[in-house]
């Protein structure tokens, strides 16, 4: 690990040196403007005619789960750190969840 100015460095861009993520309330999470009835989320088979279009009004009712996943993917680096990095994201709709023996920190 590298010092600088006698701290220790946590955040590398090329290595993958992350904790776990535990999201909850996804579905409570809103979207301003009108993007609920204007924006899409798309995905495509790779075959002709294989466009699927979803309304995020419907993706947020359906699975909020995957609209926060979405989100955070397009924040992430285009790298081979994002691919390990995702599946340490566990993502809630509501405030249940599996990672209480964990003792999990509440960030604020």
């Amino acid at each position: 690990m590298h010092r600088f100015r006698g701290t220790a460095v946590t955040y590398t861009p090329h290595a993958d040196c992350g904790d776990n993520v535990i999201v909850i309330n996804a579905g409570k999470a809103v979207l301003t403007g009108n993007k609920m009835e204007q924006k899409y989320y798309r995905t495509h088979s790779g075959w002709v005619g294989g466009l699927k279009e979803t309304k995020y009004r419907i993706l947020m009712q359906d699975k909020p789960e995957l609209a926060m996943r979405v989100a955070v993917r397009g924040m992430m680096p285009r790298n081979i750190v994002t691919k390990d990095s995702l599946k340490r994201l566990h993502i809630y709709a509501g405030e249940q969840h599996d990672h209480a023996a964990q003792k999990p920190e509440l960030v604020k």
